[in-house]
């Protein structure tokens, strides 16, 4: 019988908190409703939206005699988004541009050759496209 005893009043210990759970008193169900006007009317604030610079890759190496670099692109970016003639931004890993890039025809694998528009990239710069 003690072991009967110690089981039971371990069950309801055990299930103590769970059972106070289901038994507080729930809010008025117009207060819920206010409050769910209150959201759907409200704009909400401190949403990300994503950057609509896409990342193609880094600098690989830069030829500053004949205004060339040559560019290692990232593994995910989608076949369609490199076109010859199409302007790319370089820029440091804080963000700030060092360089502009128009993209040959010149390519090889996951590596493109670009002409230098202005600025001077630096190897290991990120390399964006420039939002249209």
């Amino acid at each position: 019988m003690p072991f009967t005893a110690r089981l039971l009043t371990l069950l309801a210990v055990i299930f103590f908190p769970f059972a106070c759970a289901r038994v507080t008193p729930s809010a008025p169900a117009s207060a819920v409703r206010s409050h769910e006007s209150d959201l759907a009317t409200s704009p909400p604030t401190g949403i990300l939206h994503a950057s609509p610079r896409q990342l193609v890759g880094r600098v690989l190496a830069v030829d500053p005699a004949h205004s060339f670099a040559f560019v290692a692109l990232a593994a995910d970016l989608p076949a369609p988004t490199l076109a010859a003639g199409a302007e790319l931004v370089v820029r440091t890993d804080d963000l700030r541009e060092t360089a502009r890039l128009q993209i040959s025809h010149n390519t090889r694998g996951r590596t493109v050759g670009a002409k230098i528009i202005s600025g001077q990239p630096s190897p290991g710069d990120e390399v964006v496209v420039q939002p249209r």
